[in-house]
Order: C-alpha cells, then structure tokens, then sequence
C-alpha cells in the first residue's frame, strides 16, 4: 500500500525548534540581499555600461541569468523567508498559485538558460566560422523562446488540479502533490525535464566535458588565441550549478524507492530535503562572485564604481572637516571681537 505524505502537517514536517527556522531564515536572507546586490549590479553594468559587450552572445544569457535568480529571491525566497519567521503559512490564498507558479517557473528557466550557455560556448569554440554570424539579438530571441516554453510547468501543474497545492512545512513554500492519476504517465517525462532537470543537467554536465576537452585541443593545435575568461565564466557558472542542484536532483530519483513510514518521516524526507532545498540557493547568489573572478571588465567597473564612492565619502569627510575649522576660526574671531569691543 502506498503512503502518501501530508507535507502541510505543521506538526509531523514543521521544524521543531526555534534555532532551525531562524538558521534557514537567516541564510535566506543572506541569499536574497547577495541576489539583490548582485544580480542589479550585473545587469546595470551589462545594459547600461556593457560590461560583458565583448562576450557578445554570452552578454545575453548572463543578463538573462541574472534576471532569473533576481525573480528567484523576490518573488519566492522573500515570501518563505516571512513566512519562517512568522512560523506559519499566509491566512491570504489569493497569492498561492503566484507563488507556486513562479517557484516552479525560474526554477526551470534558471536551469534552462544555463544549459544553453554551455552548448552555445561549445559550439561557438567548436565552430567558429559557421556561428560567426550569430548575433546577440538571435541570443535574445532563445532567452525568450525559454521564457516562454517554461511556462508549461506551472500551467500544466495547475490545469490538473490546482486543489493540489499544498504548503510544504519543510521549507516553507508551495509544493504539489501529485495525488491525480493522471500523473503516473505525466511525472515521469516531467520529472525527467523540468522537476529534477535531469536532462538540462546532463547536457550541462555533457556539455561542460565537451568545452574543456574542445578548450585543449585548440591550445594544442594553437590555430587561434583563446579566449579564456568567457570559457572559464561558462564553466564555473555550470559547475556552481550543478553542484547546488545535485542534492535535490538525487532526491527526486531515490525518494520514490525510500521507504515511507506513515507515523514517522525518516530524516531522508525532511532534513535531507531541507538542506539540498537549501543548497539550491548557492547558485543563486554564486553569479556575482564568478563573474567577479573571471571577467577582468566587470572587475574594473566594481573598482571604478568602489573607487568613485570611497572617494565622494572622503571627500565628504573633507568637505566637513572644512567647515568644521571654518566654524571654528570663526567662533575665534567672534570671541575675538567681543574681547576687543569690551576693552
């Protein structure tokens, strides 16, 4: 007989003590004010100063990239984040399927648009001359062609039974539960696409192999210079994902075969899930700091933009420093003066 979890039960999936939620809300809001910071900043600097112009067909995608993890930090950690430090979930149902609709949304956008970073960088090395035409507004027609083919998942989720979102006490967002029959022929090609992406993982994991070996044999052959920033952004920008997403991709492909006690949930089943859902917000902060460390442009305009604001503080600082001697020899003069008139 199959046993089916009530993730809503506040009292079997809730956490148990005070430390826990705090922990988790502490570390959200760690990931939401780095998002925040540093998603703005790349596409400011992208956009407005063209940053990654040189990139090119890149540019695109990591202003596509950014875009996702800021939606990601918004519109779905902030809510969770308010509700774990509330201890429960919203009593307003009119933002339910908002929220669980943008959760599943970038979630599959975000993957998505990182796999075909990693297959556009492996063609762009493997075949120069035949993608020489592409251009960056070919790239933006494919970032939104993902934005739109993304929409499926939540669509289809809520088509089939929009009743069957649940609050997920775990980690305190909107989950589903798939009790609809219809899902037994459903969940595996959606499991297999979107839900645990196991498919945009492995052709990023396939993809990021074939980059690093094409990488080599061009540094072998030495027919052209390499440039190595936009291939070391691409690969680090993967492997951070990948790696953030792969405790929840294992748990999508073993919870089905782990036994379910119907009066007791195993740790498997919360604190696992709990910790690899945390895991997953790595990737979401992760951007800034690699582009930071493999793209010298973006380096420059943080110490230009660093530079220009550490310099107006000090010439602030000088500025009332000024006025305060100012205030001073004129204060000396006014004693001065008074002095004088009385003698």
């Amino acid at each position: 007989m199959s046993v089916f979890y009530d993730y809503s039960n506040k009292t079997m999936f809730g956490m148990e003590t005070e430390l826990e939620r705090i922990s988790l809300a502490t570390w959200n809001i760690v990931v939401i004010f780095c998002s925040v910071l540093g998603d703005t900043t790349i596409l400011i600097s992208s956009i407005k100063y063209k940053t990654f112009h040189h990139f090119k067909i890149l540019a695109a995608f990591i202003e596509n990239i950014a875009l996702c993890d800021l939606l990601n930090s918004l519109g779905n950690l902030l809510p969770c984040t308010i509700s774990l430090i509330a201890d429960h979930h919203p009593s307003d149902h009119s933002h339910i399927y908002p929220r669980f609709a943008l959760t599943y949304y970038v979630s599959t956008t975000g993957c998505l648009f990182v796999a075909a970073m990693t297959v556009t960088k492996l063609l762009l090395l493997k075949y120069p001359l035949r993608t020489g035409s592409w251009s960056k507004r070919q790239t933006y027609r494919v970032c939104l062609g993902i934005w739109i083919i993304s929409l499926y998942v939540p669509i289809l989720h809520i088509a089939v039974d929009k009743t069957d979102i649940t609050f997920d006490y775990r980690t305190y967002i909107y989950s589903y539960r798939y009790s609809s029959s219809i899902w037994k022929y459903l969940l595996p090609f959606l499991a297999l696409l979107t839900l645990a992406l196991l498919a945009p993982n492995l052709t990023i994991i396939v993809s990021t192999v074939l980059l690093l070996r094409e990488a080599r044999r061009v540094v072998e052959r030495s027919e052209e210079s390499l440039r190595w920033q936009g291939i070391m952004t691409v690969l680090l920008t993967a492997t951070v994902y990948t790696l953030s997403f792969l405790p929840f991709t294992l748990y999508c492909i073993v919870e089905p075969f782990v036994p379910k006690d119907p009066d007791k949930p195993g740790p498997f089943y919360i604190y696992y899930f709990r910790v690899s859902g945390a895991l997953v917000c790595v990737n979401v902060l992760a951007n800034f700091f690699v582009y930071s460390l493999t793209v010298a442009r973006f380096r420059a305009f943080l110490k230009r933009r660093i530079f220009r604001v550490g310099k107006s503080e000090v010439s602030s600082k000088a500025m009332s420093a000024t006025d305060e001697t100012f205030n001073f020899k004129s204060g000396q003069t006014f004693v001065q003066n008074k002095r004088n008139s009385l003698i």
